[in-house]
């Protein structure tokens, strides 16, 4: 990813996601919606394959942790 824009912008939204704050496929909008807009994105070859790897990422079900009185 050569964008640093949309690098911090999606360090951002994952932790939003992360908080619950924040709807998976809503940050995939978002980063697509970065895409449209910006000039490195669109010419990064690699770009499309290291977004799909954030999609299949953010997707994957996030363990569950026993809470304290449970354990």
């Amino acid at each position: 990813m050569q964008c640093q824009r949309l690098k911090k912008l999606a360090r951002d939204w994952y932790q939003k996601v992360k908080e619950d704050a924040l709807a998976p496929a809503r940050m995939m909008e978002l980063i697509d919606r970065h895409v449209k807009q910006c000039v490195v994105c669109q010419t990064d070859p690699d770009l499309p394959e290291e977004i799909e790897k954030i999609r299949e990422f953010i997707r994957a079900p996030q363990p569950v942790r026993p809470s304290e009185e449970e354990a």
